[in-house]
């Protein structure tokens, strides 16, 4: 029986390199994250060159790398010397790192590849969360559908055989992107009723949801890459991961004695990202002990 990792029989490849060849691999992924979320979220190309965020003067090539910039102590903008983000060498040695587990983790064919290509994307949409509170159309719907086209290998996993495609991951992906919209959608119109219900008589109205449109889009992301019944439990873990990390902030602006709103924006996507890629990565432990299989 032919699997989707055939090729690995006849082309051995020792797991350390693959895992060395992964981590350079990542390095790049982390350079091309990077560039994205400098870029996308104002509207730029990605082939343009990344700009100083307080000046707007296009990097040096160099400096492309945020890892190498610091290694050669280039770290800062050439016309008004600000600081590079360390954003830049973090996003770049974690995917790396990431890349590199994933090597030690799978063997070596379309399964690592498209699992390391969406591992890319989740970074991508969690770093340009976090910095500008935003999920853009313009990353997770295309990646929707092409995850939604790839889910009988991503659902099959790294066994999955030619013969053995077939529809049904196609029907879980599906059922996995509806749930996802559904009840992200339906949390956000709570949220959007409970607002109504706070600000009336409120001179400073507040216009804060715990869900936006951006973090639907990313559930129908994640059912289509870990497909249904995963996503419930994605969501689940996220909302619960969400909690904790609202307890946290919380504790830290008040071990540092800095203001605190109850109503403070938090973003959402990264819990909804950590919980997605446990059952990327982990999906079939995570199901069993859930399902008390």
């Amino acid at each position: 029986m032919l699997t989707l990792d055939a090729h690995v029989k006849f082309f051995p490849f020792p797991t350390q390199m693959l895992s060395v060849l992964l981590f350079l691999i990542g390095l790049a992924a982390g350079i091309l994250v990077n560039r994205a979320a400098d870029n996308l979220p104002y509207e730029r190309s990605l082939l343009a060159a990344p700009c100083c965020a307080h000046c707007g003067t296009p990097r040096a090539k160099l400096q492309n790398s945020g890892s190498l910039s610091f290694i050669l102590r280039r770290d800062r903008c050439a016309q008004c010397s600000a600081p590079l983000s360390l954003r830049a060498p973090i996003v770049e040695i974690g995917t790396a790192a990431l890349f590199a587990w994933l090597a030690l983790r799978y063997p070596i064919g379309v399964y690592l590849g498209v699992v390391c290509f969406f591992s890319a994307v989740l970074i991508l949409i969690a770093v340009i969360d976090l910095e500008h509170k935003l999920i853009l159309n313009v990353v997770s719907l295309p990646m929707t559908a092409l995850a939604f086209l790839t889910s009988p290998i991503l659902l099959g996993g790294p066994g999955t055989t030619i013969e053995s495609l077939a529809l049904k991951p196609y029907w879980l992906a599906f059922l996995g992107i509806v749930t996802g919209y559904l009840v992200t959608l339906g949390i956000y119109y709570l949220g959007v009723l409970f607002l109504r219900i706070v600000n009336r008589g409120r001179a400073k109205k507040i216009n804060t949801v715990a869900f936006g449109m951006g973090d639907v889009k990313l559930a129908g992301l994640l059912g289509a890459l870990v497909g249904f019944p995963a996503i419930v439990y994605v969501l689940v873990y996220a909302i619960l991961l969400g909690g904790v990390g609202a307890i946290l902030f919380i504790a830290f602006r008040a071990a540092t004695r800095r203001p605190y709103s109850a109503f403070t924006a938090i973003p959402y996507g990264p819990y909804l990202i950590l919980a997605g890629a446990a059952f990327l990565y982990f999906g079939p432990e995570l199901l069993a002990r859930a399902l008390g299989a």
